[in-house]
């Protein structure tokens, strides 16, 4: 049986308004865009399954709590650790101010590409504005320790090159400036440099909610096309 082009595109419109239907009818789930000064990434949180955690992510974020924020701690083959202090207007790093803890939601596996809150020791319920990336598989470590550290979201696509791109720079101990620098990863250091500079640090310029892709656009453009059939088949 042969189509005609009248009915492909009624086929193509009903298509169009199903799959425009069946999208508005999913929980989306939040993207946000990390711009940092090695490039940028964009991570998923899982809004589903940690609820208090990302509500609280999406807190600093949407305050604006993470703008000029630092990479404060590299581990290579482990972890990236942020979100605990940021650059002020006069180049002093400062620690980011915080809310109230959020109570632990461990559930996911703390495995590579993953987002988790850092916490204090012997505290499960402690994580507040500090993050982490992991770099490897840390689930036989991390998924037994404190309570386990809760994992939140997944970097997306190849945004791991620029995670991994914060764990080839090389790490100094700065606790001369904060005994929390420790590990610090510093980049383009010059031999006989004694003062941390600001084209030093790895920055995360802005952490940003990517805006979901407009799906009423298309239900419109459907219900639009099927119209225009329906009046081609009468007037024909």
């Amino acid at each position: 049986m042969k189509l005609s082009k009248l009915n492909i595109c009624s086929v193509v419109a009903v298509l169009l308004v199903a799959w425009a239907f069946g999208v508005m009818m999913l929980p989306a789930a939040t993207v946000v865009q990390f711009s940092t000064t090695l490039g940028y990434f964009d991570v998923e949180l899982f809004d589903g399954q940690t609820p208090a955690t990302v509500t609280n992510f999406l807190y600093y974020v949407d305050n604006h709590l993470y703008d000029n924020s630092l990479i404060q701690r590299s581990v290579p083959g482990f972890i990236e650790q942020g979100g605990g202090f940021y650059l002020t207007p006069g180049y002093s790093l400062e620690s980011i101010p915080v809310t109230n803890p959020v109570v632990n939601e461990f559930g996911i596996s703390n495995t590579r590409g993953t987002i988790a809150m850092a916490k204090v020791g012997g505290d499960p319920n402690s994580a507040t504005s500090q993050w982490f990336f992991n770099l490897a598989d840390n689930s036989a470590n991390l998924d037994h320790q404190n309570g386990g550290f809760t994992v939140f979201g997944k970097v997306l696509g190849d945004g791991m090159n620029i995670v991994d791109a914060f764990a080839a720079v090389p790490v100094y101990n700065a606790t001369a400036y904060n005994p929390a620098f420790a590990e610090l990863p510093l980049v383009g250091v010059t031999n006989g440099q004694t003062a941390i500079q600001l084209n030093n640090l790895i920055l995360v310029n802005t952490v940003s909610v990517v805006p979901e892709a407009s799906t009423s656009m298309l239900l419109v453009l459907g219900v639009l096309l099927l119209a225009m059939l329906r009046f081609r088949r009468i007037r024909g």
